[in-house]
């Protein structure tokens, strides 16, 4: 009865925190609820693209090929990512940013957020961190970033024989008919779409600095309850983040919720393998589930990592790599000189 009790008393408790919070200091102040933006803090690394400025790094010699990281959310960051900045040593070039509206980057107001702007972002990313028109890049997508780096696939290809293979790690849909059933087991059949919908409706068209941090505050509270229980993270070995993107969350999914979507119709036509990573605990991504992801794909092999859940980065680091570099060698992708 014990982790009831916890689990019952933690939105008091937060609740009871905020108040303190609010009556103590202003919560709109940068830094005061929850950590500075790119905007606010000029010592945090960043990349300007599209109309927007993102956290973002990199490490490794840049010449070498381009191991870009998607985060997943929407609205996540890179913090709990970070295990994969091992690749460097290997000879890559390896790129974290937390995406538009995320993480610590530029807040924006809802009217931001298009299927247009999010494409273009992630397109001028590529063109930053590997220029040349032959440097081969690779996708290590985890979550909602598996979507985003399907998503990409869908519409530009293999990018002129740039984009050489993809690391998908537990994508939740790539079409609106998967979403629905996903979210289901996902949440237990809690309606979280509907719930994100009308989320964004109170939001409102246009948001100050502290309407932000006040939204991503909440949300980082209740975040701090725990992970949903059908995905099995290790409750003694918390992923870490830096913030969440409110905004940027709610706006996708009220988007996916009213235009829908469907990211499958040109996945044939990319020829390289593509790799799916699951854990085996993860209730919402079943091997059915990745199974029926991976056959959008013309190339794809699904590979089960043992007792363990959503959270396999940050909890299985190691062996999660050694998945990743033997897909490396296998789809010849190799790495220059660290």
């Amino acid at each position: 009865m014990k982790p009831k009790i916890r689990t019952a008393l933690a939105p008091i408790l937060g609740l009871a925190l905020l108040l303190c919070a609010t009556a103590c200091m202003d919560p709109g102040a940068p830094g005061n609820l929850v950590p500075r933006t790119v905007t606010e803090d000029a010592s945090l690394p960043r990349l300007q693209v599209n109309g927007t400025v993102l956290h973002a790094e990199s490490l490794g010699n840049p010449a070498n090929p381009l191991v870009l990281v998607l985060h997943g959310g929407p609205g996540g960051d890179y913090r709990a990512l970070l295990p994969l900045q091992a690749l460097a040593a290997d000879g890559y070039h390896v790129a974290f940013w937390d995406q538009r509206g995320s993480g610590l980057s530029q807040r924006h107001d809802p009217g931001a957020f298009t299927w247009a702007a999010l494409l273009e972002d992630l397109r001028q990313v590529i063109d930053t961190y590997a220029p040349g028109a032959t440097q081969p890049v690779v996708f290590i997508g985890h979550s909602w970033g598996a979507m985003y780096a399907t998503w990409f696939i869908n519409q530009h290809g293999d990018y002129g024989g740039r984009v050489r293979g993809a690391v998908l790690s537990e994508p939740g849909a790539f079409t609106k008919a998967q979403l629905e059933p996903y979210m289901k087991r996902l949440t237990g059949g809690l309606d979280v779409l509907d719930a994100r919908v009308n989320d964004a409706t109170w939001i409102g068209q246009y948001m100050s600095a502290t309407d932000h941090v006040r939204a991503d505050y909440m949300s980082m509270m209740m975040m701090g309850i725990g992970e949903l229980p059908s995905v099995h993270c290790d409750a003694n070995n918390p992923e870490p983040r830096w913030r969440h993107g409110t905004v940027a969350s709610n706006a996708m999914h009220a988007m996916a919720g009213r235009d829908g979507f469907d990211w499958t119709t040109n996945l044939k036509s990319f020829g390289p393998l593509v790799l799916f990573l699951r854990g085996d605990l993860n209730e919402a991504t079943r091997l059915e589930h990745q199974q029926e992801m991976a056959a959008a794909y013309a190339n794809a092999q699904v590979v089960t990592m043992s007792n363990v859940g959503h959270c396999m980065i940050w909890e299985r680091p190691a062996e999660y790599l050694q998945h990743v570099r033997d897909y490396f060698q296998a789809i010849g992708f190799t790495g220059g000189q660290p």
